[in-house]
């Protein structure tokens, strides 16, 4: 634990920040002298929710990590990091997988550090319980297309062929006008007006 990041989130109360830092900061204090890190780096997000993943310090942090800046992320509870927890798991491991060490200093049993001798039974689970999310959601996508279909639902991108369309590449198709011809005046794909004009048998 060379080069730290800590990250602070808190939604809008300023003095839960100030709870957390002395919390991460008394963690620090405590540690023996040789796991003391030569660096810290502080980000933080006020007033937005652990839900959004587009937040500056956030994203700050877990680029500084993937750049190998940072070799540990520090948090006061994973809540703080994120509030979804199948987000959370992805991220840690694909952090794990960069070299970069996670430890939640209220929460031990998520330690990711690499000293821990359970790290990789953690990480078996966490690969797991993403796989099964993955899993569910493709099934879930799956059912509810199926579902669709039998409803007769159309699927895909909506057709740009309509009867207006239609009308005016047979009109313009009676006057003479090639396909590309009739592309270009009309601003649309020559695959697109030779498959109408085919559909019409022009």
């Amino acid at each position: 634990m060379k080069s730290i990041g800590i990250y602070y989130r808190v939604s809008t109360d300023r003095q839960e920040l100030d709870s957390q830092r002395h919390a991460v900061e008394h963690w620090l204090a405590k540690l023996d002298p040789e796991k003391q890190p030569k660096r810290t780096t502080v980000f933080s997000d006020e007033g937005m929710s652990g839900n959004n993943l587009n937040r500056p310090g956030y994203k700050a942090i877990l680029a500084a990590a993937y750049a190998q800046k940072i070799d540990t992320i520090v948090v006061y509870r994973l809540d703080r990091f994120s509030r979804n927890a199948s987000d959370a798991i992805k991220t840690l491991l694909t952090l794990d997988e960069s070299g970069v060490a996670f430890i939640s200093i209220t929460q031990p049993v998520l330690n990711l550090g690499h000293e821990n001798p359970f790290r990789r039974t953690m990480l078996a689970a966490f690969a797991e319980i993403a796989e099964i999310e993955r899993q569910t959601i493709v099934t879930r996508v799956k059912a509810g297309l199926k579902a669709a279909k039998e409803r007769g639902v159309k699927l895909g991108q909506p057709s740009k062929i309509d009867d207006g369309l239609r009308l005016q590449v047979q009109e313009k198709r009676d006057a003479g006008l090639s396909y590309r011809a009739i592309a270009e005046d009309l601003k649309l794909s020559y695959g697109l007006i030779y498959k109408v004009a085919q559909d019409l048998g022009k």
